[in-house]
């Protein structure tokens, strides 16, 4: 499950948490996925590596992100996403 914490004040009195859950994400994200694989495709060939190296060293950078902290703050407001 992906956690989204979300502090909505700078004084940080109220905090909305959620969880994705990992099977919805895929599904939504999946459609993106595949609309991009041929751009990367391209890609590889233009560069000349090999997209056959190329994908799974995507997918190891992709499941090397789990326990990540990724903050964004602005003036009033900060989100919180941490992967697990």
């Amino acid at each position: 499950m992906i956690d989204l914490s979300a502090v909505s004040t700078s004084d940080k009195r109220s905090r909305y948490l959620a969880g994705i859950p990992f099977f919805p994400l895929v599904a939504l994200v999946l459609p993106v996925l595949l609309l991009l694989a041929p751009v990367v495709l391209v890609a590889c060939l233009a560069v000349r590596a090999d997209p056959l190296a190329v994908f799974p060293a995507l997918w190891r950078v992709l499941t090397a992100l789990r326990g990540t902290h990724v903050e964004v703050a602005g003036r009033d407001r900060s989100v919180l996403v941490h992967i697990s």
